[in-house]
């Protein structure tokens, strides 16, 4: 399973990028909703207005007048003028479309926030900035497996200072060959009001890393006969509130085919973030959400199904989900330093998450400023993701894995986690290992983490 990017490509039905951890695209109701926006646009204004009106969520629709919705789009067709769509990206489910567009007047992105439970739009915003893909990305990593320890460290540290310089990454980077460190060395500030940096001790958020270790806490459970992968959530939950989703199966939650709602959408971002301090509450949470799909009926990435499969391990175990993988998974892989931290309660050696996705209409030009991202966020995670970890403790679980600590797990693996503020990846293959964890912003640490990690293959 690899990164939460999702790839929309160009032509319909193209294939997939190698990044992309939903391997049969985007539902066809999100496909609609791009071409729809994309006529609207080169549409007059009634056109446009009666496309909001269809498509816009009702508490964003209310919020604006029929005189700003016009403004808006005269301020896109200023910009742009006659408009194509290039590549659509969307880094995990509670991350916006990101539409490349290409206009006769200019070029750049226009961002389109849905609820994936009703495909409704819940913001839009211009981006000043051009396409990554125009931009030419990162630069290309100047290394290669034939360097020796000192030269791949010194053209490494090079590479990644200037990075740094050029306000593109904050954080750590480690490689290790045959399970040990050759290289592992942190990168800008872990607190910037305080000006701390990062140290390789720094903890940060790992999204959705986090959901390999709800997996082996099934595979355990599993392994020892007590949950088969044929029990449904029905089975341990035969109240929960969204009857349709009492028949989804732990082997659908795993692999993302038990239609649950995502907890990422409007009725998350209006919600007290205090109220989300433990995967049980999450759990509460999603149960109030109608259900994506009837489970089995496609494959869509499902935060709430890894939170519902925290709630089995939960009942399973008969203890809370976050000291069942402290015990049983942190533990037994040497982390000393992963677990649940709550925002509310900070820690001095954690990196605080800094975005530039905050709620703006974006006329101004030039980037958006950096911003604390805790307001995005519950105080605590969940199976879903949104624990905090190292990369040493992170170099602990691979090597666990390839040691058979973890069965059903491999050593070999690819998996990233990305939200606003936070981006981490590990890529292990062969003799390879390499951990990016970032404070910034997807994908720049996950595109890092794969562009050395292909520079070593």
């Amino acid at each position: 399973m690899r990164a939460l990017l999702l790839s929309l490509l160009v032509a319909a039905g193209a294939a997939t990028s190698a990044q992309q951890l939903v391997q049969t695209g985007p539902p066809p109701e999100i496909r609609a909703l791009i071409e729809g926006f994309i006529q609207a646009v080169n549409g007059d204004e009634a056109a446009w207005d009666a496309y909001a009106r269809a498509q816009y969520a009702p508490a964003y629709l209310q919020a604006q007048t029929p005189q700003e919705r016009a403004a808006l789009h005269r301020q896109i067709v200023d910009r742009f003028g006659t408009v194509a769509r290039g590549p659509v990206r969307r880094e995990g489910p509670e991350g916006p479309l990101e539409i490349s567009i290409k206009g006769t007047k200019a070029e750049g992105v226009i961002a389109v926030y849905v609820d994936d439970a009703t495909f409704r739009i819940t913001r839009i915003a211009l981006d000043a900035a051009p396409p990554r893909e125009a931009a030419g990305a990162l630069p290309p990593v100047p290394i290669d497996r034939t360097l020796s320890g000192d030269e791949l460290t010194r053209r490494l540290d090079a590479h990644l200072a200037g990075l740094v310089r050029d306000g593109m990454f904050s954080g750590v980077v480690l490689v290790a060959r045959q399970g040990a460190p050759v290289f592992a060395k942190a990168y800008g500030l872990a607190d910037r009001e305080r000006q701390v940096a990062n140290t390789t001790r720094t903890r940060f958020n790992i999204g959705s890393i986090n959901k390999a270790f709800t997996q082996v806490a099934v595979n355990q459970l599993v392994g020892d006969g007590k949950l088969s992968r044929a029990d449904t959530l029905g089975t341990f939950f035969p109240a929960y509130p969204q009857t349709p989703s009492r028949a989804a199966t732990v082997e659908q939650l795993l692999t993302h085919r038990g239609g649950l709602a995502d907890f990422f959408g409007p009725a998350f971002d209006a919600a007290d973030k205090a109220r989300f301090a433990s995967n049980a509450d999450y759990f509460a949470f999603v149960g109030g959400l109608p259900p994506a799909f009837a489970p089995g009926a496609r494959e869509q990435y499902c935060n709430g199904c890894y939170v519902a499969l925290g709630a089995i391990v939960e009942k399973v175990a008969g203890m809370p989900y976050e000291r069942y993988v402290a015990e049983k998974v942190f533990a037994r892989a040497g982390m000393a330093s992963t677990g649940f931290l709550r925002s509310d309660q900070p820690a001095s050696d954690i990196a605080l998450g800094y975005t530039r996705r905050g709620p703006r209409m974006s006329g101004v030009a030039g980037a958006p400023p950096l911003v604390p991202n805790v307001a995005m966020h519950g105080v605590a995670g969940s199976a879903a993701g949104g624990s905090y970890s190292t990369a040493l403790d992170l170099l602990a679980f691979v090597n666990a894995a390839r040691a058979g600590a973890f069965p059903g797990t491999r050593g070999d693996m690819g998996i990233a986690g990305g939200a606003p503020g936070t981006n981490a990846v590990i890529e292990s293959s062969g003799e390879w290992t390499v951990i990016v964890l970032s404070n910034f912003d997807p994908p720049t640490g996950e595109d890092l983490g794969t562009a050395i990690a292909r520079a070593l293959r």
